[in-house]
């Protein structure tokens, strides 16, 4: 009898604990709750970024969220917060989806609403292009500074990945080995400075032109320069790309690109520079190639080229493409050129960065050039020089770097030049407040085309009760002093990811709408309840059999954070008992 009450007990703390816990999920103050389901369509999906559509202007307008997105959480179904960005303008959504499981569902729910601060974990979700800051006296970064950027950082797959970059003098990346790199270069150029007056290519339309070239050491480059100028009003933009190349012509996807209006060379002949989206590493002794283009000008409107009207350059030489650069046949002369970089002069590498949240940090100060990540310092150098002084713009996050990115600040000589995060904007203040602005690109597609979001429903939660008021007419929303407080700290967020088959069991769970936290708290106690009959068959002491109990609820706790103050009334039902048991006695 004694062995029935302890196991109906159980049960019964268990049956009222686990949907308590599911309760007490909601965000306190939270006056709305969106359903957001995420369904992936073929195999184990992580690390995905995904679009879903939500009026981001009308949720403000209707008093929703506040402007400052202060009052909007994410959440799992366990209660942990999920990394997200609001979509601006008719931009979607965007959240971050850490693993779903093969052909499976998974659900969260967004909550708004109320006047307290739920503190969201909202960041920054870059485009390709990422975000850049104009080159400015300010952020030129001298003999002492120190640059931190705090997000996702990718050490695995992809191309052109750009950390931080000051093209020409600086840049940070990864180097899809599990390595994050940093770079001080020393100024270089590869160029054919040679050009005839009567040597020159009409650049229009389909009609693209290039050189090859052959980089002497590994070199960084940021800007190319051509001697060229406007033949009447060409429209549109002329166009500069770097190409691998096969067969001695250009193929593939351009490494990098750069453009001005056409509008703006001028009529007369001479040398205009043209920097890249990002800088571009051209590795040594491998033959590369420039392409240009005016696509919108005509034979009468178009850009002129001056070549040399010999193959002086040993190193490569010209050619040209009448279909847009969809077939290349190379020349025998070579174009006026320059390419301008850097070779690096220190380079800095922090190994076995696997990919993750991670906080970057390089300092120079005293003549070394140090790199940390998380804190701990990876790799310093000794460097006595200034960092080059060059017109170059920042870029930041760049081709899939850093999925998300919470901050990025720059500070010289010990005062922040810099500070960037997320804002509802086209651009993002500078928060140091030396006007340093950054114009972001967003993403708004998904990293992985089998992973979907969408919103189910977006209704008032409970917390939202109303009351009519006295003519009928009308309906009074209960004020924050009319609703019960939460307890606070009774309530635990679980991590069913550190038992082996624990996150498969929530995956299956949440697909069929069951709550996880439900099962997790019911399976605690049930199993107590089993190690206590067993152990109790075994020997009739008080001891080992609340031992047993308290073994099983403790590692629970420990192991996927089922709150540690449920012990409790574990405790409470042994205590019982052990009074029974002497009452008994009597």
């Amino acid at each position: 009898m004694r062995k029935l009450i302890i196991v109906v007990g159980m049960f019964f703390l268990s049956a009222l604990i686990g949907p308590g816990t599911v309760l007490a999920s909601t965000i306190a103050d939270a006056i709305y709750q969106a359903d957001i389901r995420v369904t992936n369509a073929s195999y184990t999906a992580t690390h995905v970024s995904a679009p879903f559509t939500w009026s981001t202007d009308s949720l403000i307008d209707g008093y929703y969220i506040d402007s400052g997105f202060t009052n909007i959480a994410l959440q799992n179904s366990s209660g942990q917060d999920i990394l997200f960005m609001p979509g601006r303008g008719s931009d979607p959504w965007i959240m971050w989806i850490e693993q779903i499981a093969q052909n499976s569902v998974l659900n969260y729910s967004f909550y708004t609403g109320g006047e307290t601060a739920m503190g969201g974990k909202l960041a920054y979700f870059p485009g390709t292009a990422g975000m850049t800051v104009a080159d400015a006296a300010s952020l030129e970064l001298g003999n002492s500074f120190e640059i931190e950027l705090s997000g996702y950082i990718d050490t695995s797959s992809g191309t052109n990945k750009v950390i931080i970059d000051k093209g020409g003098a600086f840049i940070i990346y990864p180097n899809n080995a599990n390595e994050v790199i940093g770079i001080v270069g020393s100024a270089i150029s590869i160029s054919q400075t040679l050009y005839y007056s009567n040597a020159a290519s009409s650049v229009y339309s389909a009609n693209w032109y290039g050189q090859t070239f052959i980089p002497i050491s590994d070199t960084y480059v940021n800007n190319i320069t051509l001697w060229c100028q406007k033949i009447l009003s060409p429209s549109g933009n002329f166009n500069i790309s770097i190409y691998a190349t096969s067969g001695g012509v250009p193929t593939g996807a351009p490494l990098a690109v750069g453009a001005i209006s056409a509008s703006t060379i001028s009529t007369t002949a001479g040398a205009q520079t043209f920097y890249l989206n990002n800088s571009v590493k051209l590795n040594s002794g491998i033959t590369y190639a420039l392409a240009f283009s005016c696509p919108s000008g005509d034979a009468s409107n178009y850009i002129k080229v001056w070549s040399k009207n010999s193959d002086t350059y040993t190193s490569g030489t010209n050619c040209s493409s009448s279909d847009s650069g969809t077939s290349w046949t190379a020349g025998s002369f070579d174009y006026y050129f320059v390419l301008s970089g850097y070779t690096p002069a220190v380079t800095l590498t922090a190994s076995g960065i696997i990919s993750g949240d991670h906080s970057i940090k390089i300092v120079l100060a005293g003549g070394t050039l140090s790199l940390y990540i998380d804190g701990v310092l990876e790799n310093s150098a000794a460097y006595v020089s200034s960092i080059a002084d060059n017109p170059t713009n920042w870029c930041i996050a760049q081709n899939g770097s850093m999925p998300y990115l919470y901050y990025a600040k720059i500070t010289v000589g010990g005062v922040l030049k810099g500070s960037w995060t997320w804002e509802y904007a086209a651009t993002f203040t500078d928060l140091s407040g030396n006007g340093n602005d950054a114009t972001p690109s967003f993403r708004t597609t998904t990293t992985d085309a089998d992973v979907t979001v969408s919103v189910i429903s977006y209704t008032a939660c409970n917390q939202s009760a109303f009351v009519t008021s006295d003519d009928d007419e009308a309906v009074e929303i209960v004020t924050d002093d009319d609703v019960g407080e939460m307890p606070t700290g009774w309530y635990g967020n679980f991590h069913p990811e550190n038992l082996p088959g624990g996150q498969e069991i929530s995956d299956f769970l949440e697909g069929l709408d069951f709550p996880p936290a439900f099962f997790w708290f019911a399976f605690v106690y049930l199993g107590a309840a089993a190690i206590t009959m067993i152990v109790s068959g075994f020997t009739h002491k008080l001891l080992p059999i609340a031992a047993s109990g308290l073994c099983w609820t403790v590692f629970f706790c420990a192991t996927i954070g089922v709150s540690w103050w449920v012990l409790f009334p574990v405790g409470v039902i042994i205590a019982g008992e052990q009074a029974n048991r002497k009452m008994a006695s009597y």
